[in-house]
């Protein structure tokens, strides 16, 4: 058996696995990371470790983290920790491992920023940007790979139809830029769509917008995305603070700003961090 046989991983339905193979891509994005000896960075789904093995050629601390137990086994073989001993892997789902935990096995500072790159699973990539988002204290920055339709979401302008909850949640959290496109040919096995990579460059002062309560009014309106911001508010202040439907118009009538009239997909994120105020000062 060869290097490569022994090696090889089956991509698994179950885990939503489409392994990157084009060696100029993870090269690529590789060199999107800019990271020094002093930086440490996560890498989200290992898989084959078609993209591990150039990262490691950074020199940097990189912890790898990957559900897949096959592919922890083969990630063992190709880097073994005597070869690698600045290479940590954990056999777990990243939604359940938590940036400060982490600062404390490797004895980083609290205020320690992690750079985290991977090629996310579709069907989760969205759970692991609201991950992020709430760890922000604790990113500097990350490069990720996902699906071309979630990086124009996560870029997109108010009064189109990616503009929805995933860009607001960003504009919130830091910046997103998309770096380049990918094709399918560059995987295995093909997903039918493109990819793109993404670079996110993360707000420290995140708490002092109030991220979780503009997130749950932003949420309450685009689950209403076809009404206005009149109607969504009424069911949202009924539901949030037990308003009467009275308090409510009053709340309206008297503040009188435009965005009552808008659709959620209308309003910028500071309109929504601006009507969370309001909101919050009825209460």
């Amino acid at each position: 058996m060869n290097k490569e046989q022994e090696y090889y991983l089956k991509p698994k339905k179950l885990f939503s696995q489409n392994f990157l193979i084009d060696r100029n891509i993870a090269k690529k994005i590789t060199s999107a990371i800019k990271a020094g000896e002093e930086d440490c960075i996560i890498e989200i789904g290992c898989g084959s470790g078609s993209l591990t093995q150039f990262l490691l050629e950074k020199k940097t601390r990189l912890i790898g983290t990957e559900i897949d137990r096959d592919a922890i086994i083969i990630l063992n073989k190709k880097f073994p920790q005597s070869n690698y001993p600045n290479f940590n892997l954990y056999n777990k789902d990243i939604l359940k491992i938590s940036l400060p935990t982490l600062l404390n096995d490797f004895s980083y500072s609290e205020d320690f920023k992690f750079i985290v790159t991977g090629n996310l699973p579709y069907k989760i990539s969205s759970e692991i940007f609201f991950w992020l988002y709430h760890q922000t204290k604790n990113v500097k920055n990350a490069v990720l790979m996902v699906q071309k339709e979630v990086a124009q979401r996560l870029t997109a302008k108010p009064r189109t139809k990616e503009y929805g909850i995933l860009t607001i949640a960003m504009e919130l959290a830091g910046q997103c830029k998309i770096l380049f496109d990918v094709p399918p040919t560059c995987f295995e096995p093909q997903p039918k769509v493109m990819s793109s990579v993404i670079r996110m460059d993360f707000n420290v002062n995140l708490k002092n917008i109030d991220f979780s309560n503009v997130m749950e009014l932003v949420r309450s309106a685009f689950n209403q995305r076809r009404k206005t911001m009149r109607n969504s508010l009424m069911n949202y202040l009924n539901k949030k603070f037990d308003f009467n439907k009275e308090k409510i118009s009053n709340f309206i009538f008297e503040n009188n700003e435009n965005y009552f009239t808008k659709r959620a997909e209308e309003l910028t994120t500071n309109d929504f961090i601006e009507l969370k105020n309001l909101v919050y000062k009825l209460k």
